[in-house]
């Protein structure tokens, strides 16, 4: 019975692991060309900057990403006066484009969900198709 309950505990443990690799397929291979910071400004439009409304602090970073010819550009917010090492310039990153959010890949089995700001088609001499 324990060898019964054992095989059925290592099935379910493969195929659950397989179920998960699967989810993972719409991910393709992009890189980080541009990380850039945006600055957030003020609305307040008084005379006196001592009266204006408190803010939050909120670092916002515009990050540029390309995936095959295509240019996307998203941004990351952070509390933190920091940008994931994955959003390194030139580092290459697995992303899942859907109509206007990207996810991003990242370690530890994590994902990153971005809104698309912007998306332009790159023509130069690696797009095939070019004119």
């Amino acid at each position: 019975m324990k060898t019964v309950l054992m095989l059925i505990a290592l099935v379910s443990g493969v195929f659950s692991t397989s179920m998960h690799a699967t989810t993972k397929q719409g991910y393709q291979q992009a890189t980080v060309v541009r990380v850039e910071s945006h600055e957030t400004s003020s609305n307040y439009a008084g005379s006196n900057p001592s009266d204006a409304p408190l803010q939050s602090v909120v670092y916002s970073y515009e990050i540029g990403i390309r995936q095959d010819c295509t240019m996307y550009r998203t941004r990351y917010d952070s509390a933190f006066d920091y940008v994931p090492a994955v959003f390194d310039l030139n580092h290459p990153i697995q992303v899942n484009v859907k109509k206007r959010v990207i996810h991003v890949n990242l370690p530890g089995d994590r994902e990153l969900r971005m809104g698309i700001d912007g998306r332009r088609r790159i023509d130069d001499q690696s797009c095939p198709g070019r004119n």
